[in-house]
């Protein structure tokens, strides 16, 4: 009797099978981009009646100051990405090319920087570098004795440079792989030809690093366009407006809100992603950069030798200090100040008044609550489509894919005005408009890109032959689930968990947007005390945020050795006895035999 094996998927029965996840992903994904269209050509609200109009294509473009917004935009994107990029990229090599001192730090520091929320810098630069009452204004003034302010935080130089720091940290994380993978035979051949260091790596090392640096480049544009908690809070008191909070204007300072602006402007934004990631495309091609082939490829540290040891440690230090010491100690400070400028009489009554509001305590309630079921929900969703993209078609494979990746063209803000013309459209599901369950979805489809990343490279790890032995062997797809795929993605899923809930417990647009009487978040609400000029209380109430995700976090690493622990439970041992048809599955205490025709008629065509 021939057996042939075929793959999941490409029988009618099997895409039946995955159906329902095909119908969740066109729901959370597909369904409201595709509503945000159809809302930029109509005359009214979401869920109300109304008609056709191509209105919002001239009147956008005639809304004063739009093309400044634009233009506003493309300049803090493109300079902050190409600064961050070659920051990144410098703080890279040191890390995985040289012997460089304090380089181990490297890493750990830009971790630290990727896991602080966006709203974290935008607060603490605007307390630390404020030219009225900022801490470092009022330091520089006492050691000089003098009563100018030189750092003003709320201007094109300040929003710039926090926007270069945030950036350079995640831009990082995207690199590092890349340069530790770099190819030692081909720097070893440039050099016995008489190259230089320096030359070696313009001509060897950068071009194979063309990939990474262009996707962290677009990555950077992308997320520049998309910028909106540090245009909001250090951007618009020197009256810097960009798409994103142009988007917020049609619809908070309209009454009734325009939304087929709004919807226009935030199409048109979508467009400009989606043409920069074909200009990737285009340019990178089907150009070869391989650049692991053994174990010749391992690469070596350059040596630093003298006072450039010191002047690249000095580097290191202050742009820790700088970058995260700094932002931390003025939020800490501002805490405890009875009023902004004010340095005698410390309190910590800030922290019981912030924590006294009446919506704060349901803040809290409500942001705990969508780190974990959000972050729980992205991750099982992620993984089910990376364990399915496996064993399909490459055209399905596909499909999922780019249903997934939708999110990355899609600003915070745009992702919560495509939910509401989703679901406020449909009857039945407009009664989800200010409940904390809409606001669920919009997160879940923010974060997803994320989670895909960290279940995709999960899945990379199981061998499909892993599950087909168990399948084989006799395991039921549970038993498989559980057994195999569980214990060897568990700690990938609670990371990608863990990332997942610092993005939402951080995100700002969302709740600004689907936020009502009563249903708020711990950052929208320091987004109002900061508006109403509390700004202890603002910063007691960040604290108080950064010490629970800490607390989250020691959290994490405990469940992390308890799942190295279960992971450490005796293995599952699989025993092949001739003649067939008989497989044992070996345990300790307990012996399976099971007849193997028994299983291979539910594979065999």
């Amino acid at each position: 009797m021939s057996i042939h094996v075929v793959r999941w998927g490409r029988t009618r029965n099997h895409l039946l099978a995955l159906s329902p996840l095909f119908v969740l992903l066109a729901v959370l994904f597909v369904w409201p981009l595709v509503m945000l269209v159809v809302g930029a050509f109509r005359t009214s609200s979401p869920g109300n009646p109304g008609s056709w109009t191509t209105q919002a294509v001239f009147t956008t473009f005639n809304s004063p100051g739009i093309f400044t917004a634009i233009g506003n935009s493309f300049v803090l994107a493109l300079t902050a990405t190409f600064a961050a990029t070659i920051i990144a990229a410098a703080f890279a090599f040191i890390s995985e090319r040289t012997d460089a001192p304090l380089r181990r730090w490297i890493t750990p520091m830009m971790v630290l920087m990727f896991a602080t929320p966006t709203l974290f810098y935008a607060v603490g630069y605007g307390l630390l570098a404020n030219q009225y009452s900022g801490l470092l204004n009022k330091l520089i003034q006492v050691v000089f004795s003098t009563t100018a302010a030189p750092i003003n935080i709320e201007s094109w130089e300040g929003l710039i440079g926090v926007m270069i720091f945030r950036k350079t940290a995640i831009s990082y994380l995207f690199l590092i792989g890349p340069f530790r993978a770099l190819n030692g035979m081909h720097e070893d051949a440039s050099l016995i030809s008489g190259a230089s260091p320096l030359a070696t790596f313009f001509r060897i090392d950068l071009p194979i690093l063309a990939p990474a640096l262009t996707g962290v480049v677009l990555l950077g544009i992308v997320s520049g366009l998309h910028a909106f908690e540090l245009p909001l809070i250090i951007g618009s008191p020197a009256k810097i407006e960009v798409i994103s909070t142009q988007i917020f204007e049609f619809l908070t300072s309209y009454s009734p809100p325009d939304y087929s602006r709004a919807s226009f402007l935030s199409v048109a934004l979508v467009i400009v992603v989606v043409l920069l990631y074909l200009i990737q495309v285009r340019l990178l091609g089907r150009r070869n950069y391989t650049t692991v082939s053994g174990k010749a490829s391992a690469t070596r540290r350059f040596k630093i030798r003298g006072w450039l040891r010191y002047v690249i440690g000095a580097l290191i230090g202050s742009y820790l200090l700088i970058a995260e010491v700094l932002p931390i100690i003025s939020l800490f400070f501002s805490s405890l100040q009875p009023y902004p400028g004010v340095y005698t009489n410390f309190t910590l009554l800030n922290y019981l008044r912030a924590l006294k509001r009446p919506a704060v305590i349901e803040a809290i309630v409500t942001t705990v609550t969508l780190a974990v079921v959000v972050g729980g929900s992205a991750m099982a969703i992620a993984l089910a489509v990376a364990q399915v993209s496996r064993f399909v078609s490459r055209t399905t494979a596909a499909v999922l894919r780019f249903a997934t990746l939708i999110p990355l063209a899609l600003p915070g803000l745009v992702t919560a005005l495509a939910v509401v013309w989703a679901y406020v459209s449909v009857p039945g599901l407009r009664e989800l408009y200010g409940t904390i369950w809409l606001m669920v979805v919009a997160m879940v489809v923010v974060v997803m890109p994320l989670a895909m990343q960290q279940a995709h490279a999960a899945s990379a790890q199981i061998a499909p032959e892993l599950l087909e032995a168990a399948r084989i062997a006799g395991a039921s797809a549970g038993r498989t689930l559980f057994d195999i795929v569980g214990r060897l993605i568990a700690p990938s899923f609670f990371a990608g968990w863990y990332i997942a809930g610092v993005v939402i417990v951080g995100n700002l647009d969302v709740p600004l947007l689907l936020g009502a009487p009563g249903l708020s978040t711990i950052a929208a609400e320091v987004y109002n005390l900061n508006s109403l000029g509390r700004f202890s209380e603002a910063s007691a109430l960040l604290v108080i945020l950064m010490l629970t995700m800490g607390a989250i976090g020691t959290l994490g690493v405990l469940l992390a050795w308890a799942v190295r622990k279960w992971r450490q439970a005796p293995k599952v041992a699989v025993q092949v006895t001739p003649p067939l048809p008989t497989v044992a599955i070996a345990r300790t205490g307990h012996v399976e035999h099971v007849d193997i025709e028994r299983f291979l008629r539910g594979w065999a065509v």
